[in-house]
């Protein structure tokens, strides 16, 4: 998904910045100097011998561990697949194909209690005992990444620690249930009447189940983990939005376009509407109603900006948990500031010498689009064509975000598909979003970004069915920026500077300094006042930009990571290989190699791409 706040414009905040730094410049790559010693004949001759290395032990592929880790994988992504009925619809196309009988699914949107959690953990573990009791080294190389990968996921499914019980907010500006569960909806394909009738059943369920998310807020607020009253009042003011749709719906509208392409009579087709018609005005909008007023009776329990942001030892490990498996990442809260504190200076340095080469780039306004999405899309492939392997055969279709949720709906969204029907892709276009930097949000969510990487990714056999369908936000979100990175150091267009900073300064501004006021704030304890400081000390207008951050990172501490943290630990990565092997560097090979490895947390994903990079450099010797 690409994000943008809707900030106050932060020009005059980075002129000032920058005029801090005028003099400097981007920092040249430093060189670890050696010393070579040349021995003569007697130093030689009576230098202490190598110790003979102990042969590694060596295995051979085992067809019998092959298919018991093919068995697995599949077993487990049926059970991940039909834990509810919303799940298995999204997931699976052809339940055949995988071996499921739905009519073992059971047709809920699922359940949102922490006895569940449970639930789901113990047998995650009992799949996980399955897991280690195959030898990973038995596998074909090819298949022991996507081990590694589905071990990871095991071992985070089973991880339950009760110290974190109701820490969790469902209920966010921007990415919260309310706001989601409408498109949900609107994203369920209708192809049959199984469908339908499974549809209709999963809307009868809402009441349900928003019910179970409003008694999750009346207990955090028992704890005193409930929002702020502005996070409250927004969250109210998105769900009124809906209430007020009662009548005029785009659910009406969606439902009845898909019943009218059914093979139905009039009459069945009738009833069918008749049937939606009277669950979102009577159970749907009724569930909203009452999730309103829940709520709205929850106010005097709304902590101040200052209690949210002071975090007990459980809620600073629990945002740890969270910061690294969002980012997928297993670096230390303090290891990933310091990360994010260089790719920060990284992206301004390079601000500085953009600005030193143009000292026009601040009145330039270029609109980064031809003015047609089909032409920008064109241009797109064209540019992902000379750096990534072809696709497979595939459809796309962009859809205008419903009007309804143009407030709360970022400007564009790829809609991930089922796992055997990656041929069709969706992408949400926000028409609302005044979005000057089109071409980027489509490279982000089209070609070569986010549909790029799940078509190519999802029609690899090497790849295993959990490591494609589990959410790896910050690998997907990390490569999605990356991608639009791609596409401004390749494009021709637009004036390159101007492109260049334009992607900079999103990076820094709407990613990678949010991310570090986060950690500041929730995790260190810093006050709006210290962030004013801190802000002020690296340059910045401290007091304007303090008060737009503060308030965000408190209501969504984690909303950022994905982005931040998945871009850094990739550019990051791509830096040091492209250092390290320096002419031998290959793009479309480092690239190609990443993208067959499939999803994963980075650390992992490093290790098989240093691997890579090595056998380079033997290559080169």
């Amino acid at each position: 998904m690409k994000r943008s706040l809707k900030l106050l414009a932060l020009l005059a905040a980075l002129v000032m910045m920058l005029s801090a730094f005028a003099g400097c410049k981007m920092p040249d790559s430093t060189t670890e100097t050696q010393t070579i010693t040349v021995e003569n004949e007697e130093t030689a001759s009576t230098a202490t011998p190598e110790p003979t290395a102990t042969p590694e032990p060596t295995f051979e592929v085992s067809e019998e561990a092959a298919a018991a880790f093919d068995a697995l994988d599949l077993e487990v992504f049926c059970w991940y697949a039909t834990t509810d009925g919303y799940t298995y619809h999204m997931f699976v196309d052809d339940p055949d194909s995988f071996g499921i009988d739905p009519a073992t699914v059971p047709m809920t949107l699922g359940e949102f209690t922490e006895e569940d959690s449970v639930r789901l953990a113990e047998e995650a573990s009992v799949y996980l005992e399955q897991l280690n009791a195959i030898d990973r080294e038995e596998l074909p190389e090819d298949s022991q990444f996507s081990y590694d990968v589905l071990q990871q996921i095991l071992v985070d499914f089973a991880y339950v620690n009760g110290d974190f019980d109701y820490m969790y907010e469902p209920l966010t500006e921007y990415s919260g249930i309310h706001a989601n569960l409408p498109l949900s909806f609107a994203l369920f394909e209708l192809k049959d009447t199984q469908d339908v009738d499974d549809y209709l059943t999963l809307l009868a369920d809402v009441p349900r189940y928003m019910g179970q998310v409003l008694t999750y807020e009346q207990k955090r607020a028992e704890l005193g983990y409930f929002m702020t009253e502005d996070a409250l009042d927004t969250i109210l003011e998105d769900v009124q939005t809906i209430i007020d749709s009662r009548d005029t719906s785009f659910l009406y509208t969606t439902f009845n376009d898909a019943i009218d392409q059914l093979d139905l009579t009039d009459e069945q087709a009738q009833t069918y509407k008749d049937q939606n018609a009277s669950l979102i005005a009577n159970d749907f909008i009724g569930a909203y109603e009452t999730l309103y007023d829940g709520l709205e009776a929850l106010r005097s329990s709304c902590r101040t900006y200052e209690e949210a942001a002071t975090l007990s030892d459980e809620q600073k490990s629990y945002f740890e948990y969270i910061m690294q498996s969002d980012g997928c990442n297993f670096l230390s809260v303090e290891e990933t500031l310091e990360m994010l504190k260089d790719e920060y200076y990284y992206l301004l340095y390079d601000i500085i010498a953009l600005q030193n080469e143009n000292e026009d780039l601040y009145s330039m306004d270029i609109n980064l689009s031809s003015g047609d999405m089909e032409t920008d899309l064109d241009y797109l492939k064209s540019i992902t064509a000379t750096l990534l392997p072809d696709l497979p055969e595939h459809n796309l279709t962009l859809t205008d975000v419903p009007e309804e949720l143009e407030d709360m709906f970022s400007p564009a969204a790829y809609v991930i598909p089922a796992l055997d029907d990656w041929m069709e892709n969706t992408v949400y276009i926000n028409t609302a979003s005044e979005d000057s930097s089109l071409l980027l949000t489509l490279a982000h969510e089209c070609y070569p970004g986010h549909l790029y990487q799940y078509v190519y990714q999802r029609s690899l056999d090497n790849v295993g069915r959990m490591q494609k369908v589990v959410n790896f936000g910050g690998y997907a979100e990390g490569w999605a920026q990356f991608a639009e990175y791609l596409v401004v150091q390749n494009q021709t267009q637009y004036d390159q500077d101007y492109v260049q900073f334009d992607f900079d300064y999103g990076m820094m501004f709407n990613a990678i300094l949010p991310a570090m006021l986060s950690i500041l704030v929730n995790y260190y304890g810093y006050s709006e006042s210290a962030v004013e400081s801190y802000l002020t000390g690296i340059g910045l207008s401290g007091e304007m930009i303090a008060g737009i951050y503060y308030p965000i990172v408190v209501d969504q501490p984690y909303y950022f990571f994905e982005y931040a943290i998945g871009y850094s630990q990739m550019a990051q990565m791509y830096r040091d290989i492209s250092d390290d092997l320096g002419d031998s560097f290959d793009m479309e090979s480092f690239l190609e190699t990443y993208m067959n490895l499939g999803p994963g947390y980075f650390g992992m994903i490093k290790e098989q791409m240093d691997v890579w990079a090595d056998s380079v450099m033997s290559e080169g010797a």
